[in-house]
């Protein structure tokens, strides 16, 4: 009879442990506020509670599918706190790694977003937010899962809920790519596009269920822990415009359908309600004190929870799997935009043969990205027996490829000289296979323009081109007596161009061309001195553009080098023959909150220029001290630094303050140059990034006593 007992122990052992309920986690969604969900699993594995299955919604899908996933809470409360919501919600690739061509068009207008135009009408995207940036890095939270398809398979079974934009209906994902499931998800509509997912278009799960209780029972879960971190409904006094009505009426399907979930609930079942108040769903930044808040819930229903606490010796960490690294077999292309599938393959560094690498296939999928003619680029990986077919989609823009662009350019310097103009362009993209483009612009203000230009790649590399266009304009510009202004006049020319090119990915440019200009300068105010002003140039210019900086107005990072050389010749029809160069190179760099730009302005002729082309030295970033074009002459050269911080004045405007020390001139002859002839500027400033452009308000003064207050805003710098 003895040696009965211990089998007899053991088969009760066995019992108790099969007889444990099968616990399930419900997440609701909440943006922001689903951090706390975090602050709760880590809750929940201190106290050695198990979670056996898992479902969730929006930010609940997101957290709930990585630790289904089998990542512990320390490791997503990792992931949330050092990610850079700021810069994943924002679709595009950064500046830098965007072609010359595009930097040279989306640089002329200040205010961001080009939507579409077609047939008369306005078109727009889907959503503010693409998802772009969003779905690489949830790919590369899930990289360990990557070749598990079915979420049943997953370390906890998973299921994450969307809805049907078309039919309204709930639609449950419990198969696929966990990535761009999580991402469909929390896909809240009018923020997030839709994403399409075996031919349904899919938004927030939110607007049908966003707290499902009910999956989770379906999928066998005994005892329930249910948070509900739903956005609660404005009061009265904060519903007073469109917007506010607009997040009422979101909130309120939200919350409905939460509390039929929670009616659905069991007496066993536990649910948790983090004190998040009025925390916002956009909140990113402050995920740490969401993640205490949960905490602290969780631990006020530790009663309850206690319940479900297993013995040391029962309880059982999962270990997070660990992928394989297949090898590519085969790359297939979807493109839905008018370039040819070559342009596409051409963007990609992954050949067949290569072990797949992450890091690797997600810098092809941003350089196909930021060619600009897509919405969303992203892979799907194939894996069998140690082989994957990689599958890249590139889904051109939907509001394309027609597009309107809107700029506002202000400068002034408070000396009745304020220039405004207001851009509006028009560009038409995707003309031919390769990608070529016609843009047109029109500036009206004080400075009137008008400008059209052709670009034609030449191969699918693009990296051979062409390049032609016209152009009027008419600049407003200033003669001085020492300090004095004497005369404003206006320089009214027509200008054309035509030549070719090489481009060498995003970073540099060699245009070789025609260029004729003819015009004349037209006494405004002041001193007439424009008898026999007219002018007629014609040159061959050589140029290179090299161009890596982060921004256009305030880089804190990379580099701008432009080289351009130009012969002015009588045979070609210009009025009379000289040379000319300048030179612009500047580096930039980034300490924490600190920036710092070296610049150098330089340019020589060798003759006499026409009025057109001879060299203005003044105004911003090119000795501010003095007047705008103060100073004129055949040679010029300026090296400056300047120093900004960024900081917040307000929630969401990014403001800057900084300084200016510019040192140069502008001479007419190389003996003035070498007789030291040149002043310096010292300068501070104060700004802030707007929706139409950086704007700017700044004081400098110059060695010999003369200063300068000026502000400015748009392209202007």
């Amino acid at each position: 009879m003895h040696r009965l007992i211990p089998f007899i122990a053991i088969l009760v052992f066995s019992q108790s442990v099969a007889a444990r309920p099968t616990i399930g986690l419900v997440l609701a969604g909440g943006g922001a506020r689903g951090a706390a969900h975090i602050g709760i699993l880590k809750y929940l594995e201190e106290q050695r509670i198990p979670v056996d299955l898992v479902t969730g919604t929006s930010m609940g899908a997101i957290v709930g599918g990585l630790y289904a996933s089998g990542l512990s809470a320390i490791e997503i409360e990792a992931l949330m706190l050092t990610m850079d919501w700021e810069r994943k919600l924002i679709d595009d690739v950064p500046r830098a790694d965007r072609s010359i061509q595009r930097k040279w068009r989306e640089d002329t207008f200040s205010i961001p977003g080009s939507p579409g135009y077609r047939n008369g009408e306005l078109r727009i995207p889907s959503g503010a937010i693409q998802g772009q940036n969003v779905i690489l890095e949830m790919q590369k939270m899930t990289e360990h899962v990557s070749h598990i398809t079915l979420f049943s398979e997953l370390p906890r079974p998973f299921k994450a809920i969307a809805t049907d934009i078309v039919t309204g209906e709930m639609v449950v994902l419990d198969h696929g790519e966990l990535a761009v499931v999580m991402r469909a998800s929390m896909g809240v509509p009018a923020v997030f596009s839709p994403i399409e997912i075996e031919g349904r278009l899919l938004v927030d799960g939110g607007v049908t269920n966003n707290l499902p209780v009910d999956i989770a029972r379906d999928m066998g879960a005994d005892i329930l822990i249910v948070v509900d971190i739903t956005s609660p409904m404005l009061d009265r006094e904060h519903i007073g415009d469109i917007i506010t009505i607009t997040d009422q009426l979101t909130r309120l399907l939200v919350v409905n359908n939460t509390k039929q979930q929670i009616q659905r609930m069991q007496d066993s079942d536990i649910l948790l309600v983090p004190a998040l108040g009025d925390f916002s769903a956009a909140a990113f930044t402050s995920a740490a004190q969401a993640i205490e808040i949960g905490y602290q819930a969780a631990l006020n229903k530790g009663v309850e929870l206690n319940e479900l606490v297993q013995a040391a010796a029962d309880y059982q960490t999962l270990a997070k799997p660990l992928a394989g690294k297949p090898t590519i077999r085969s790359i297939s292309v979807e493109n839905t935009s008018g370039l040819d599938d070559q342009i596409i393959r051409s963007a990609i560094d992954v050949r067949i043969g290569d072990v797949f690498n992450l890091e690797k296939v997600s810098h092809d999928m941003n350089r196909i990205h930021g060619l600009g003619n897509f919405e969303l680029v992203s892979y799907q990986l194939d894996e069998y027996e140690g082989q994957a077919d990689l599958k890249i989609s590139a889904a051109g823009k939907t509001w394309g490829p027609d597009y309107l662009h809107f700029g506002f350019n202000l400068d002034s310097e408070f000396k009745h000289d304020s220039r405004i103009s207001f851009l509006l362009g028009y560009s038409r993209e995707e003309l031919t296979a390769n990608g070529a483009e016609w843009i047109t612009l029109a500036a009206i203000g004080d400075e009137p323009r008008l400008q059209t230009g052709f670009y034609l790649p030449l191969n699918s590399q693009r990296d051979w081109f062409v390049y032609a266009d016209a152009e009027y304009r008419d600049d407003a510009l200033y003669r001085y007596d020492g300090e004095k202004r004497s005369s404003t006049y206006a320089l009214r020319k027509t200008a054309g161009s035509i030549g070719f090119g090489y481009e060498y990915g995003s970073q540099w440019r060699l245009m070789l061309g025609l260029n004729r200009v003819r015009g004349r300068a037209h006494a405004v105010t002041g001193e007439d001195f424009t008898s026999g002003s007219g002018f007629e140039e014609a040159s061959i210019n050589l140029q290179y553009v090299f161009d890596t900086r982060d921004d256009v107005d305030f880089p804190s990072s990379g580099s701008i080098v432009e080289a351009k050389v130009a012969s002015y010749t009588e045979s070609l029809g210009s009025d009379h023959s000289f040379n000319q160069w300048h030179l612009r190179a500047g580096h930039y760099f980034e300490r924490k909150q600190h920036n710092l730009g070296l610049n150098l302005y330089l340019g020589g002729t060798n003759g006499v220029p026409t009025i057109n082309s001879e060299f203005r030295v003044g105004g911003y970033g090119l000795l501010t001290g003095l007047n705008s074009h103060q100073l004129t002459g055949n040679y010029m050269g300026v090296a400056s630094i300047i120093y900004y911080q960024r900081y917040e004045p307000f929630p969401v405007l990014d403001g800057l303050i900084g300084a200016t020390l510019e040192y140069g001139g502008a001479w007419s002859s190389r003996d003035e140059i070498s007789n030291g002839q040149a002043q310096t500027s010292l300068g501070a400033f104060i700004g802030a990034d707007t929706p139409i452009g950086t704007l700017q308000f700044g004081f400098a003064v110059t060695e010999d006593g003369q200063s300068n207050i000026y502000s400015r805003i748009g392209r202007v710098f």
